[in-house]
């Protein structure tokens, strides 16, 4: 049987981490990173390690064409994907 507790505990989740990565005021996008290698490909998205250019902090960066996955009827996929990111109250949400 699948455990969420243990799972999010393991993921390095818990209510006293939760914090955001980026000021909510600072406008954060593509160009603020540089993209240092790949680590993963799935059916909408590629996911690579990435720097901040201006605290050189290093991130995961998962992302996707928007037209392909239009084209491709994912959008309820990445919806998904997304709620299931917020449900286990990672660091990064």
């Amino acid at each position: 049987m699948f455990h969420w507790g243990k799972w999010k505990k393991r993921m390095g989740a818990n209510s006293s981490s939760k914090r955001p990565v980026f000021d909510e005021k600072e406008d954060v996008n593509f160009d603020h990173f540089q993209i240092l290698r790949a680590i993963g490909k799935g059916s909408f998205g590629k996911v690579c390690i990435v720097q901040k250019r201006d605290t050189e902090k290093m991130y995961a960066m998962k992302y996707m064409n928007k037209q392909q996955c239009i084209e491709r009827d994912e959008l309820r996929n990445v919806f998904r994907e997304l709620e299931i990111l917020q449900e286990i109250e990672h660091v990064f949400f």
